[in-house]
């Protein structure tokens, strides 16, 4: 937790870390999990290899870890664009603002556009 939240305030600095911060992702304390993706999210597109582990943990059963996983994917910005169809598939289910920012930011769009979520998936 300590190295999570220290990696948090490093920012892009702490990027090495990001192979780590994705293991602690699927650890079993969800505190853990939400400051790893904290951590992520502070270090924006740096953080672009732990994509595929924030797009699964959008799923999880701690909704704190879900929120902080949606914020990092938007914080990384277009270089998430593989986690598009979950948070989609989120949006889908109902009001979410956290995924409908990291749409918005990983689309490019101005804050506050209007998220079009296109045709329903097969």
């Amino acid at each position: 937790m300590a190295a999570a939240t220290t990696l948090w305030g490093m920012g892009r600095r702490g990027q090495a870390a990001v192979p780590e911060l994705t293991v602690a992702l699927a650890d079993a304390d969800p505190r853990l999990r939400g400051a790893a993706a904290m951590a992520l999210e502070g270090m924006g597109p740096a953080a672009a290899g732990a994509v595929p582990a924030l797009a699964k943990a959008l799923s999880d059963r701690d909704p704190g870890v879900r929120q902080s996983a949606a914020k990092a994917l938007g914080a990384i910005g277009p270089a998430a664009r593989a986690a598009l169809p979950a948070l989609v598939r989120i949006l889908r289910r109902g009001s979410w603002p956290e995924a409908e920012e990291a749409v918005r930011r990983i689309r490019g769009l101005d804050p506050g556009a209007v998220v079009e979520l296109g045709p329903e998936e097969p």
